[in-house]
């Protein structure tokens, strides 16, 4: 029987968003938000499986109600089982309180991976076995599923499946080996039918063929500006004959986006502007870099450009410290006084259309008025 699994990780509810503080209370609790949407999305495709790989909390101290929150939110999966593994953000501890709280709100439909050992799903009328690589702590140079390596399969089992949480090499930023670092051809060589994992906020494959056996869904709601893509999971069907499809599922409600506009009039903040007058925009949080060389005018018209974006979007981050005023005799008699040394050596440069040796010859200035 053909196995249908949702797989999620790295939601990091409990997230503060300091940087934010006029939006503080939507981000966060848009962490939560998303959770209910991927829960909706598994119920929705009839997953068997909704797997959560990792990092499903920020910290181990996340506040009590979020908690409750989310382990409420997955026990109303309306499909087959869920599981949650522990990541490095979410490691487990035997002090912390994190872990008994969840399990103790969340019921019998979801299925915590506490331990690295084989977990056969015949209880909850699913033909596999789950094994997973629960992390233990923030940072390890060693990666969770060492153990798999000549673990005994059950053959009467149709479904092997590998879980674990960390990174994985020729993807993951993980240049000193410090998040349980894991290598592909390590992973395929322990014989399982296929490895879910988390860590990694990008998407793994982006592309995927019929052979990939390892799957990243990247974060399903991004979390700042590094984070350019709009958050997904993945819906992938394991068949009876080992094949494996897979379809990358959008579940983030806010977007970061960053723009950088080499500005050259008016036409140009025009068209920025009108590039984010949608309905959606109340959703996008925005940096914009504006650079170039100007009118009195354009450059004018960049204050009230960035009120109005403001009044429109979730949050926008507005650099025009790049954006100067166009060099003209104009500007330069309105600047400098007449017959001034500076007036006379910029007058003559912008007559003789020395537009390099003007610009140098204004920042030197700019410099020494500094």
């Amino acid at each position: 029987m053909a196995l249908r699994i949702l797989l999620a990780s790295d939601l990091h509810i409990g997230m503060r968003f300091v940087e934010y503080e006029a939006i503080q209370t939507k981000l966060t609790a848009e962490r939560l938000a998303c959770l209910g949407r991927i829960v909706e999305e598994a119920g929705r495709r009839r997953a068997d499986l909704l797997v959560i790989a990792g990092d499903l909390f920020h910290r181990v101290n996340v506040p009590r109600r979020d908690v409750v929150q989310a382990a409420e939110t997955l026990s109303a999966f309306s499909g087959g089982l869920v599981v949650v593994l522990p990541g490095n953000h979410d490691f487990l501890s035997a002090d912390d309180e994190l872990w008994p709280r969840f399990r103790e709100a969340s019921g019998n439909g979801v299925l915590f991976l506490q331990y690295p050992k084989p977990y056969p799903l015949s209880a909850y009328d699913l033909d596999a076995c789950l094994y997973p690589g629960p992390c233990g702590s923030i940072h390890s140079k060693e990666n969770a599923v060492g153990w798999v390596r000549g673990t005994q399969r059950d053959p009467a089992v149709k479904h092997h499946i590998g879980i674990a949480h960390g990174s994985l090499e020729g993807i993951s930023p993980d240049f000193n080996g410090d998040y349980y670092p894991m290598r592909p051809a390590e992973l395929m060589e322990m014989g399982l039918d296929l490895w879910l994992l988390g860590h990694t906020h990008l998407r793994y494959p982006e592309s995927p063929g019929k052979n990939d056996r390892i799957f990243l869904p990247g974060v399903p709601e991004p979390d700042g500006f590094d984070c350019t893509h709009d958050g997904y999971c993945w819906d992938i069907t394991l068949s009876d004959d080992g094949g494996v499809s897979a379809e990358p599922v959008r579940t983030g409600g806010f977007r970061f986006v960053e723009e950088k506009v080499d500005v050259r009039g008016t036409e140009d903040l025009d068209a920025l502007e009108s590039k984010y007058a949608e309905v959606e925009a109340g959703s996008i949080l925005l940096r914009v870099r504006l650079s170039g060389r100007v009118s009195h005018e354009t450059l004018a018209a960049v204050g009230p450009l960035g009120a109005r974006m403001a009044d429109r979007l979730l949050h926008l981050d507005l650099h025009a410290e790049d954006l100067r005023e166009e060099i003209t005799l104009e500007s330069i008699d309105r600047d400098y006084a007449q017959g001034s040394f500076p007036h006379l050596l910029l007058s003559k440069l912008a007559e003789s259309k020395d537009v390099e040796g003007l610009q140098l010859a204004l920042e030197l200035l700019e410099e020494v008025k500094e």
